[in-house]
């Protein structure tokens, strides 16, 4: 996937901020008060104006469409799937991506029209690793894995349904299992919180091959997350349990802040941070 690399517009990476939710937020906080990140904030944009009413007026960006005025050297997506659909070629043709709803690339053709566009401006489109703990053995041994899985439980009330056509997550009791499948079709159902699938799919074996389990587990207040890799070469199983705040586990706000500080390795196309 090569290509140049994205100047930097100056001494310290400008960052675009989409979305002020729950994670937004705290990324905007972190890199505003922790000068030793070595970051600026660039804009925020936010889809409700009253959220950002409070931020300097000079972040505060209302048409998303003008974010290249703003010089950003990196816009991250923290808000929802549509907005890649969107704008996300268009950020790709001025400076470097990072969507958090990684679901959105489960779209095949988004996803190689996004690629496509990396490679011929010299940008990167990177995936941050979603709080996958263990994803880059996953990227190392993608070659010889015969199979990768991921089994997701929390709580029914930490799931997202409005995306699903028939379930509701009224009248769950016990352990049910709501999905099995290829990780390409859980992600349009629950968008919000299988973005951990995809990074593991777009960082391992596809979106296609990678197998995804989600099981609703009344009264549980944890996100548990458990990945296994089965190869000629090794068997690798990693497991991650993180308090819920919301959709997400609170790791993932380290993990997306994280994500954001690392992104800033050399070449085009898409790269895991």
């Amino acid at each position: 996937m090569g290509g140049g690399t994205q100047e930097l517009s100056g001494s310290r990476p400008r960052i675009g901020i989409v979305g002020f939710g729950l994670i937004g937020s705290y990324v905007y906080r972190q890199i505003s008060t922790r000068p030793e990140l070595g970051l600026d904030v660039a804009f925020v944009h936010n889809r409700s104006p009253e959220k950002v009413a409070h931020l300097p007026p000079e972040l505060v960006l209302d048409d998303l469409g003008d974010f290249a005025r703003r010089r950003p050297d990196l816009v991250v997506e923290l808000a929802h799937a549509s907005v890649t659909a969107a704008h996300g070629a268009a950020f790709l043709r001025h400076t470097d991506y990072m969507p958090l709803s990684l679901t959105a690339l489960a779209d095949a053709e988004l996803e190689r029209e996004l690629l496509d566009t990396a490679e011929a401006a010299g940008t990167r489109l990177y995936v941050p690793h979603g709080a996958v703990v263990g994803l880059e053995a996953i990227g190392e041994g993608r070659d010889q894995w015969d199979e990768v899985t991921m089994v997701m439980r929390k709580s029914p009330t930490s799931i997202d349904f409005s995306e699903h056509p028939t379930l509701t997550g009224e009248g769950i009791t016990g352990d049910t299992v709501i999905y099995d499948g290829p990780t390409r079709g859980i992600c349009p159902l629950f968008p919000r919180n299988v973005n951990s699938h995809a990074a593991l799919a777009l960082g391992g074996i596809g979106f296609d091959r990678t197998r995804s389990v989600l099981i609703a587990v009344t009264g549980s207040h944890t996100s548990d997350i458990e990945i296994t890799a089965r190869g000629e070469a090794a068997d690798l199983t990693i497991r991650r349990v993180s308090p819920m705040k919301g959709v997400s586990g609170m790791f993932t706000l380290i993990s997306a802040l994280g994500s954001v500080v690392r992104a800033k390795s050399p070449g085009a196309g898409l790269q895991i941070c």
